[in-house]
């Protein structure tokens, strides 16, 4: 999954910011709505310091092992070696210091660990956005200005996101006035694709099909389920429409679903269907399998990819125990292109405040197949 621009592709604000801003003595908060180009910014601040002095001590510090398998491909993309990239929790493990450090959903931090960033590099540069905070004890924008010092850099143009999903996000959340951003006007706008299945079963089968075709044409295509076990019941489903054996739930050390018995299962029965996450599978690989990604809606949060699926948004889904709004538009908002959410029972009520401005199939009348060239992807 391919999702690094060149340095020509900057505009001048994203330009001006590695070209200068960071040449200026003291940290940086750059801010901005999900799909400005924060973390494609940190990238090129790796090239051009690294351009400057081959020896300078950097260090990328993000959240979770997704964002660190995105970083690693977008440095290896624009021609860059091996920087270390890791999560903050590595990060505390270990006593080095550094010219820069670099941190990207930075209000995903607990406060101690910015104190300690502040302690060990005099150059440090995060960006992140407060609106899509979905964890719990994480440091506060106040918090991350008072220990950081940091002055803000603030990108006004959403790139990623479809004027449809901004629209969508603006009925969910309408206190986050997302169209104060500029928009990306050269960009197609898709409508969101709002489908109602008979049952699990039927939704699963429709995913699982539309997602594996994009996926085989080779766009990037992604299958967000805000819990683990949704993940598991998904997967089996997969299985049992295909006439193959379930994975049998297996567990690993910490107690957790043990994803890597569950991607070679995949893999041994045919199933194009990549778990990425937790350290398990990768970006990369899926890529060069064409397989279609499934993750947590919180695995998800930072990544961006052509096609998106939110299967299971009945009433009945449990999303989150608070801040539902943010999880889920923090999902919705993955999507640069194409975004399909389904449900077979009662629509979830997060979802009804933006129905209006989806294109809604009915699949209980209506019968879609690949196959007969029913559908078709809009690129």
């Amino acid at each position: 999954m391919s999702w690094m621009v060149r340095y020509e592709q900057l505009d001048d604000d994203q330009k001006r910011f590695v070209d200068d801003e960071i040449n200026k003595k003291g940290n940086i908060w750059v801010k901005g709505f999900a799909g400005c180009g924060k973390s494609v910014m940190l990238v090129h601040v790796v090239r051009k310091k690294l351009s400057e002095n081959k020896n300078s001590r950097i260090a990328v510090v993000v959240y979770t092992y997704s964002l660190i398998d995105m970083f690693k491909q977008g440095m290896k993309d624009i021609g860059l070696g091996e920087i270390p990239v890791m999560t903050h929790y590595q990060f505390m493990k270990d006593s080095n210091t550094y010219d820069y450090i670099l941190v990207d959903e930075v209000q995903d931090l607990p406060a101690d660990v910015l104190t300690s960033m502040k302690n060990r590099c005099n150059n440090v540069i995060v960006a992140g956005d407060v609106n899509q905070s979905i964890y719990d004890n994480t440091v506060t924008e106040l918090e991350a200005e008072g220990i950081l010092s940091a002055r803000p850099f603030i990108l006004t143009r959403i790139y990623r996101l479809t004027r449809s999903i901004m629209s969508a996000v603006s009925s969910l959340m309408p206190r986050l006035d997302i169209f104060s951003a500029k928009r990306d006007m050269s960009k197609k706008d898709v409508t969101i694709r709002l489908v109602k299945a008979l049952s699990k079963e039927e939704e699963i089968k429709y995913v699982y099909e539309q997602s594996s075709e994009a996926s085989s044409e080779g766009y990037s295509s992604a299958i967000l389920l805000p819990k683990h076990e949704y993940i598991i019941d998904f997967a089996n489903g997969v299985l049992k429409k295909l006439n193959k054996p379930l994975w049998e739930v297996r567990k690993n050390n910490w107690g957790s679903f043990d994803y890597g018995s569950l991607n070679s299962h995949l893999l041994k029965q045919g199933v194009k269907l990549e778990y990425v996450g937790n350290s398990y599978g990768s970006f990369s690989n899926a890529a060069m399998k064409k397989n279609t990604i499934i993750m947590t809606y919180h695995s998800a949060k930072g990544m961006d990819f052509a096609n998106v699926f939110l299967p299971f948004l009945s009433n009945s889904t449990s999303i989150a125990r608070s801040n539902a709004d943010t999880l889920l538009m923090v999902a919705m908002t993955r999507s640069n292109e194409n975004l399909f959410i389904t449900y077979s029972d009662y629509l979830h009520s997060l979802v009804s405040k933006f129905k209006s401005s989806c294109q809604s199939i009915d699949l209980t009348t209506t019968k879609l197949s690949n196959k007969e060239g029913d559908f078709d992807f809009d690129f």
